[in-house]
């Protein structure tokens, strides 16, 4: 069986309230959503209460689930997204993402100089990527990091795939712009 098949079946004997089906889905998803989530608030505690409410939302939500636009994946995104938002509302604090080193940190090299410059490589994308606006910043998570359709972006964003596309590319030139800036200031 295909995995878009099985992940159909789950999600349908879910929507009937078969528990054992949820908790197959929660396996498939929890670290991706886990993940996805601790690039955003950059705590693993706050990250683990935002994922476990993510997964009730989406139980207590799965029956007005419809498989239309990007699919399933994209509609548990969403959710993490809002409840992200919702976290960051209660905390009174900027949507701002914080990304600790350890969250994109370049694979190790295995020579001394290799790994000096990874590392400064890394940091300065981090900086980079700081800079960004917080849809910027999602945009590339997803992206990159999640490796997400412009199509599923879009359903988590809640925007249009031509807005998505727009978002990406100014995100893009504006990585380019800041790291080109900050090698021409090491030089």
């Amino acid at each position: 069986m295909t995995e878009n098949r099985e992940l159909t079946e789950l999600v349908e004997r879910a929507r009937q309230g078969d528990g054992e089906a949820f908790g197959q889905i929660y396996d498939r998803f929890a670290d991706r959503i886990y993940g996805f989530v601790l690039r955003q608030v950059g705590n693993p505690a706050d990250a683990e209460d935002i994922t476990t409410g993510v997964f009730l939302d989406a139980l207590q939500q799965i029956g007005r689930f419809r498989w239309k636009g990007a699919g399933f994946s994209a509609w548990l995104f969403r959710i993490a997204r809002n409840d992200v938002l919702d976290y960051f509302r209660k905390q009174g604090r900027s949507r701002e993402t914080e990304l600790s080193e350890e969250q994109l940190r370049q694979p190790a090299a295995t020579l001394v100089d290799e790994q000096v410059a990874a590392d400064w490589e890394a940091e300065e994308l981090r900086r980079a990527i700081r800079r960004l606006s917080p849809d910027q910043q999602q945009v590339v998570l997803l992206k990159l990091q999640m490796n997400f359709s412009n199509r599923q972006i879009g359903e988590v964003l809640g925007k249009t795939e031509g807005a998505i596309k727009a978002l990406q590319h100014r995100a893009l030139l504006a990585l380019k712009e800041s790291l080109e800036g900050s090698a021409e200031t090491q030089e």
